[in-house]
């Protein structure tokens, strides 16, 4: 699903083949996703997530039917109370309030699809490695392969206080104890069985064999564990890798563990010099440039005529909800803009007085660009209701997919998470008017043949055959094979002591 077209030119001669572009559908377990408000439309259905299975259900087959790539499912572990400083606004705006666990649909679109996969967040810092490769292996065999974990390490000061923890971690350090998260993961997915364990042997009453099932010793700076994983190899034994962020700690990350990095930027040319630091760190790494895929943010309004779209632009302007936008701004960016008495007033980095945010999109939504030369609170206001601050292209499917190829060509990025307006609406939009758009100009996967083979989420990225982690990404090193179990860690005075000793 990752073949690139060769066409024809008017000589007969090829032209160089055209990089597919990558779609993921964006969604939340919540009303208000990145358009706060529109729940008010009396056409969408957001509502209606908590009600019953029905929403999830009638989503998949419609992202199936467009050849969709994943679905790919943001979460948040608390409120956003830096707007006024409380939570007020965001829980009467209904901004990413209420949030139900993306986990618990998947199966129930796993099995009126095929191909569709799914794209989970989940954060290294509130449950311990074990519980988290126990449910995603789970997903994994019960999805036939179609998993990928979107990592995150958590910056909410609310969402600490949910599990009684009075402030977040350190920034920096949240991403070091991630990577030790993950490295314990890799252990227990790649080392921790054979891929002939399971014996099934009745004559010998044997299901697995113990010897070939290897009990991980880990003990680390922040994790410890002793136990075989209790869940035999799924498909891919290693979900797919998506992470967020670009601040120098999220991209040393990303470059060592992610496979897809999902970034959000207003500007193909604010982006652009992220996405290529991100590309040569992953090459220092020894890893392919080109296999770290990296989707942006958009939201599409499509119709079919421009006049049609504009129409729809004006509806979701009426029932977007500024402040619910503006609730979303200050949590992310630390910036309580509810205290900016002058509407041009200009933003910069420094008016972030909250110690928790998320540094890369504070430098992509302060940083100025040919599209919004200077931030101040009224051009926030104009632009965060709808499509949480990132590019919104209005217009018929042809101007749309011109402007996806500009962001393709520009930032050098390999696909999109789509975000919604309203839904249903903007995704049956998508599938019905924009990927056939993109497929006429051989930028798109044609849509799978009848009773072909089904395709796990990480062949759907890098192609047919490749299950499980590439060889040069680091997890491979923690394959049966190969894997030695590591000395405990000692902090720096017991390692003095040992020398002294010596």
């Amino acid at each position: 699903m990752t073949d690139t077209h060769e066409n024809p030119t008017a000589n007969g001669d090829t032209q160089p083949p055209k990089k597919q572009i990558l779609l993921n559908a964006f969604d939340m377990f919540t009303p208000g996703h990145l358009s706060p408000g529109q729940w008010k439309n009396p056409s969408d259905r957001s509502t209606t997530k908590f009600e019953s299975l029905d929403y999830w259900i009638n989503l998949a087959k419609l992202l199936e039917k467009g050849g969709i790539n994943a679905l790919f499912l943001a979460d948040t572990y608390g409120g956003y109370d830096t707007y006024e400083g409380s939570l007020d606004e965001c829980v009467r705006r209904g901004a990413q309030w209420p949030v139900g666990d993306p986990v618990i649909p998947i199966s129930a679109m796993a099995a009126v699809t095929k191909n569709l996969a799914f794209g989970i967040t989940a954060s290294t810092s509130f449950e311990p490695p074990f519980l988290l490769a126990k449910r995603f292996s789970t997903l994994d065999h019960l999805t036939k392969g179609r998993i990928g974990w979107n990592i995150v390490t958590s910056w909410k000061k609310s969402a600490f206080k949910a599990i009684g923890l009075d402030n977040p971690i350190e920034h920096d350090k949240r991403y070091e104890q991630a990577d030790e998260y993950l490295r314990v993961l890799y252990k227990l997915w790649n080392a921790s069985w054979t891929p002939s364990a399971i014996q099934l042997n009745p004559s010998l009453d044997t299901y697995t064999d113990p010897a070939q099932v290897r009990q991980i010793n880990h003990a680390g700076k922040y994790f410890q564990l002793s136990t075989p994983h209790i869940v035999p190899p799924s498909p891919q034994r290693t979900p797919f890798l998506f992470q967020a962020g670009t601040s120098s700690a999220g991209s040393e990350f990303a470059t060592t563990h992610a496979e897809a990095v999902f970034v959000s930027s207003h500007s193909p040319s604010v982006l652009a010099p992220k996405v290529k630091k991100l590309r040569e760190l992953a090459k220092e790494k020894g890893r392919d440039p080109a296999s770290l895929k990296v989707f942006a943010t958009f939201t599409p309004i499509v119709g079919r005529t421009e006049e049609e779209a504009r129409a729809k632009y004006e509806e979701a302007r009426k029932n977007a909800s500024v402040i619910g936008g503006l609730v979303l701004f200050a949590g992310w960016t630390g910036i309580d803009i509810s205290q900016f008495k002058d509407l041009d007033q200009e933003i910069s980095a420094s008016d972030s007085k909250e110690k928790n945010k998320i540094l890369s999109i504070l430098d992509n939504f302060t940083t100025p660009s040919e599209e919004v030369p200077k931030w101040t609170p009224r051009v926030v206001a104009e632009r965060a209701a709808i499509g949480g601050l990132g590019p919104v292209a209005v217009g018929t499917a042809e101007q749309v997919a011109d402007e996806m190829e500009r962001w393709i060509r520009e930032a050098d990025i390999d696909g999109f998470n789509v975000a919604y307006v309203t839904t249903p609406g903007t995704f049956e939009e998508v599938v019905e008017l924009l990927v056939p758009e993109l497929r006429r100009r051989g930028l798109y996967p044609e849509q799978e043949p009848e009773g072909a083979e089904a395709w796990t989420a990480r062949e759907k990225v890098y192609g047919r055959g490749q299950r499980e982690l590439r060889g040069d990404h680091v997890g491979r090193k923690y394959d049966w094979d190969v894997y030695v179990e590591e000395e405990p860690y000692k902090t720096e005075e017991e390692g003095k002591g040992e020398k002294v000793e010596a």
